[in-house]
């Protein structure tokens, strides 16, 4: 995957041994995770926020944690279950929502043309109807209100007439689809039914 440099990341050492994460790691090969990470790492008010959490790390939990040593051993095999199935949850999300391993851009991208979407589709709507009626309007020749009555009512009309055309052809296309599906289970159910 992108941006993943390194197989685990690293936690305290207990008992020992150095503690890794599946599920840490997982997340931290995301694209827009890491790209995050590096730029609070590189962002003056960032670079305080993590220098203060250090502090505090050092000050309360560091001293705390020899004595936690014993009781962890008892809750280690539960805490890397429970790591396991997160990042099963996470392989999970990844073939469900693939973009979630694309590059930080092209997220942000995407995320913008879906947010825009209805104003874009509203704006090329608008564009349509307004030629459709200048176009009906030039027909219907001359001025005046006769004429734009007549240009509005033909405009309705046309429109009417595209969208049901493009609702015809949308729903002859799933049609065929439907009638595909169909022939491959009749096909299936024939190979069972002879074998």
């Amino acid at each position: 995957m992108p941006h993943a440099e390194n197989g685990s990341m690293t936690q305290s050492t207990v008992n020992g041994e150095k503690q890794s994460s599946q599920f840490l790691a997982h997340v931290g090969s995301y694209p827009a995770v890491s790209d995050t990470k590096e730029a609070i790492e590189n962002n003056p008010y960032g670079k305080k926020g993590i220098e203060l959490a250090n502090e505090g790390y050092n000050k309360v939990v560091a001293p705390v944690l020899p004595y936690a040593q014993g009781p962890y051993g008892y809750v280690a095999p539960y805490v890397q279950k429970a790591d396991q199935l997160a990042d099963s949850g996470l392989t999970k999300v990844d073939d469900k929502f693939p973009i979630v391993k694309e590059d930080t851009e092209k997220i942000k991208n995407t995320i913008l043309e879906l947010a825009f979407m209805p104003l874009r589709f509203a704006s090329e709507s608008k564009d349509y109807i307004l030629s459709t009626y200048g176009n009906e309007y030039k027909k219907c020749g001359g001025n005046g209100y006769i004429a734009g009555g007549k240009a509005l009512i033909t405009t309705g009309l046309v429109v009417t007439s595209d969208s049901l055309s493009w609702l015809a052809d949308y729903l002859n296309q799933k049609k065929e689809e439907a009638k595909d599906v169909v022939k491959e289970k009749k096909d299936a159910a024939k190979e069972k039914v002879n074998n």
